[in-house]
């Protein structure tokens, strides 16, 4: 249920101790949603960390924001030839559309997290324009970086400093 209709669930927002009565907890002129999302307190003045956590064994990626998973998405992570870097990283630069020497491609809302041509990414998209491997999503299958699908990878790339 979303009794205050701010598109949090009841469930959620017990957790996170905001109101399911007012969509506007601390009655700052933004819904609980949105403050949520851009990493403000919902229930407070402050500010609130976003952080994005991997998980390889599950092929899964979560944004968060101070620890709560506010989305979760399906990845492609490196092959165990050409591991995914396991530690914490920031994102080092941000592209829309980056080019690939190596492979040739497109890497659309690129986000770098290693000096080492490691990144997250939509799908890699061909010269032409095709997009590789959504059927790889769920899998190991990159040579190192994460691949989302289409939309969430946008989706990240505008909600991530």
């Amino acid at each position: 249920m979303d009794t205050d209709k701010d598109g949090l669930w009841d469930s959620f927002e017990n957790e996170i101790g905001t109101s399911i009565y007012f969509a506007d907890s601390d009655h700052d002129g933004f819904d609980d949603k949105t403050e949520l999302y851009s990493g403000w307190s919902p229930s407070s003045t402050g500010r609130m960390t976003k952080s994005v956590k991997i998980n390889i064994k599950t092929q899964k990626l979560e944004m968060k924001v101070d620890g709560i998973t506010i989305k979760t998405h399906t990845v492609s992570t490196g092959l165990p030839s050409t591991p995914t870097p396991k530690g914490s990283f920031t994102v080092l630069n941000k592209h829309p559309r980056a080019w690939s020497r190596s492979a040739k491609l497109w890497m659309p809302y690129w986000m770098a997290f290693t000096t080492r041509g490691h990144g997250l990414h939509e799908l890699p998209e061909w010269p032409g324009g095709k997009k590789e491997g959504a059927n790889h999503l769920g899998r190991q299958a990159s040579h190192g970086c994460v691949r989302l699908g289409i939309g969430a990878a946008k989706e990240l790339y505008d909600w991530a400093p």
